[in-house]
């Protein structure tokens, strides 16, 4: 990534084949879940896209188990 902001497009892009990435407008928290088995959850969260698509990328590419 840049040192741009990450467009939601190309957060999507890279993760969205792994996690499902949702934005809470309500409260304001972006989250994204991976299940890589059926009794498994990765539940990751963020204040702000930028913060998910750091914390994604610290996965390393871990995803689907």
């Amino acid at each position: 990534m840049t040192d741009q902001a990450p467009a939601l497009l190309d957060v999507l892009a890279e993760y969205g084949a792994s996690w499902q990435i949702v934005h809470d407008a309500e409260i304001g928290v972006w989250t994204a879940v991976n299940r890589p088995t059926p009794t498994a959850l990765h539940f990751i969260c963020a204040y702000n896209l930028a913060s998910l698509a750091v914390k994604l990328g610290a996965t390393g590419g871990r995803g689907t188990g």
